[in-house]
């Protein structure tokens, strides 16, 4: 028999590593946006300086084709997560 002690500390530790976990994807995101941001701003610049109406429209037409990739990404995803599901649905009978 467990003690409740032993209980309580298994279950303390289980919720700082997950906390852990979702505060690293969020810096790795923030990470990748502030990338993904200075990229544009680079490529962006090449076209006009910023505030003319081309470098809007290349903002504009950079933001538009990372939501289309990110879509894309995420659908990919939960066709993968479809597939690998199909595929262990005759081993749940078991």
């Amino acid at each position: 028999m467990r003690s409740p002690f032993m209980v309580l500390v298994s279950l303390g530790l289980l919720l700082s590593l997950q906390a852990c976990a979702t505060q690293d994807r969020a810096a790795r995101a923030a990470e990748e946006a502030a990338v993904a941001e200075s990229e544009d701003d680079e490529a962006c610049q090449k076209k006009g300086p910023p505030g003319s109406e081309a470098y809007e429209t290349c903002r504009d037409a950079a933001a538009e084709a990372r939501a289309k990739a990110a879509a894309l990404q995420e659908q990919r995803r939960r066709d993968f997560d479809r597939v690998l599901g199909a595929g262990t649905e005759a081993q749940s009978g078991l």
